[in-house]
């Protein structure tokens, strides 16, 4: 079986964690001076500035209601990654622009020569900006909790640099964040189906229940990607031929998922729902939030400095795009129906799948087309490193633990089995499939090694 289940571990929430819950709950006017007392360092080539980023707009968008649009929001914190590293690439000695090696993107905005720069501060201000640019829903509260959190950066960076420097620092900062934006209109990305003819052949999808939706995201493949490759990438042909025989290898495909949902464990179903990340606003977490916050840990235990941070949020950003227009140009070329509509036509009218199947073909995985290559791209960049994933800490639920992020990702995968959406064939051609694009994103070259 492609799981190992593993045992939960508690552990006791970081005291920066409180510190940005104190931001989300109390007045922005002063938080900064209970976080950054007088006369605090300011060493610009930490990251500490970059994590504490991604956790405040991850703990924003926990309580946005209706939770961001998955697919989306992976596509935005992809354009919100590259802006970061090319927000902070010029103070990495040797460092390679993604311009050239983006498909599509323009040049991005050149410092002055001979002029210093706080890179922390160009972080601080290029993400204020993206993601006040770049995320949808946003109230003016949380608006301010962005100013408050930048203005809190500004003047801990002017405690070690002059004014000017740190202003000339965050102009270019704005200017990069502005240039990714721009870029971002321009991709073509759309999640609609208007016009779409739902082909029909043996074993072609139809919507499901419980609320047979239309099809969500066909066109997707027309979404400009990243990388020149994922243009025409596709999933390899089925590895099974459909049929209805009982006697079939995709029939016993099909019984392996009805069998498994009949008998779940308690275990099975904390883990489908798990990486589920379903539930809404104060239940579930918005994607890409788990992913990140994984990253973010891994970062962290790491203690990677601002140049490493800035390309690994960069790179696993890549994959968040390139990854959904992948699967879902093969989802809709392939077009194969869900496990609940065979298994209600063919093995019992009554089944029902333990989580709600989403609105979109089969084949290949969603959720392995976005964790898979990002997960290479950790293993590429950090090594195949334990892993604590503490994604509900927030709601007071146990962390899992992990030998390894590909014990981790082969966890995920089959989480997709236990709640009744994918066949295990999928699931292990997905992994196959995340891994070969996350090696393409970890092969771009942006720092000497």
């Amino acid at each position: 079986m492609l799981l190992r289940a593993l045992e939960t571990l508690p552990k006791k929430a970081s005291l920066l964690g409180l510190l940005l819950a104190a931001l989300l709950f109390s007045g922005c006017d002063d938080w900064f001076e209970h976080l950054f007392p007088a006369g605090t360092p300011s060493p610009p080539e930490r990251a500490t500035v970059v994590y504490d980023w991604y956790k405040l707009v991850a703990r924003t968008q926990l309580r946005v209601s209706p939770q961001p649009v998955i697919l989306l929001n992976n596509r935005n914190f992809g354009y919100i990654g590259v802006g970061l590293y090319e927000a902070v690439r010029p103070g990495l000695k040797g460092a390679r622009s993604l311009s050239p090696q983006l498909y599509q993107m323009p040049a991005m905005p050149v410092p002055e020569r001979n002029r210093e720069y706080v890179w922390g501060a160009s972080a601080n201000a290029a993400l204020a900006s993206l993601f006040k640019q770049l995320l949808g829903g946003l109230s003016a509260a949380d608006i301010a909790r962005i100013d408050s959190l930048e203005t809190a950066y500004t003047r801990r960076f002017q405690q070690s640099a002059s004014a000017a420097t740190v202003a000339r620092s965050q102009a270019y900062g704005r200017a990069v964040a502005q240039a990714i934006y721009l870029w971002s209109t321009t991709d073509n990305f759309s999640l609609g189906s208007q016009g779409y003819v739902l082909p029909v052949f043996p074993g072609s999808w139809v919507p499901t229940p419980p609320a047979f939706a239309a099809p969500q995201g066909p066109y997707l493949k027309n979404s400009r990607p990243f990388l020149a490759s994922s243009l025409t990438a596709t999933a390899p042909p089925l590895p099974l031929a459909y049929a209805e025989d009982p006697a079939s290898a995709f029939y016993q495909q099909a019984h392996t998922v009805y069998a498994v949902g009949k008998a779940l464990t308690p275990e099975q179903q904390a883990i489908a729902t798990w990486w589920a990340d379903a539930g809404g606003a104060g239940v579930g977490v918005p994607a890409p939030y788990h992913t990140l916050s994984i990253i973010t840990g891994l970062l962290e235990g790491k203690r990677a400095q601002l140049a490493e941070a800035a390309e690994v949020y960069a790179k696993t950003g890549i994959a968040m795009k390139d990854g959904p227009i992948v699967t879902f140009r093969a989802k809709y070329e392939y077009n194969l129906l869900r496990p609940v509509t065979y298994i209600q036509r063919h093995i019992d009218p009554a089944w029902q799948a333990y989580l709600p199947t989403p609105p979109y073909p089969e084949y290949p995985s969603g959720l392995v087309g976005i964790a898979a290559p990002v997960m290479q791209v950790l293993i590429r960049e950090c090594g195949d490193l334990p892993v604590t994933d503490n994604a509900y800490a927030w709601r007071g639920v146990a962390p899992r633990t992990y030998a390894s992020i590909s014990v981790m990702l082969e966890e995920a995968a089959y989480s997709r089995v236990y709640a009744g959406l994918h066949y295990p064939f999928t699931q292990v051609v997905s992994v196959a499939m995340g891994k070969e694009l996350g090696n393409k994103i970890a092969n771009l070259t942006l720092r000497p090694r």
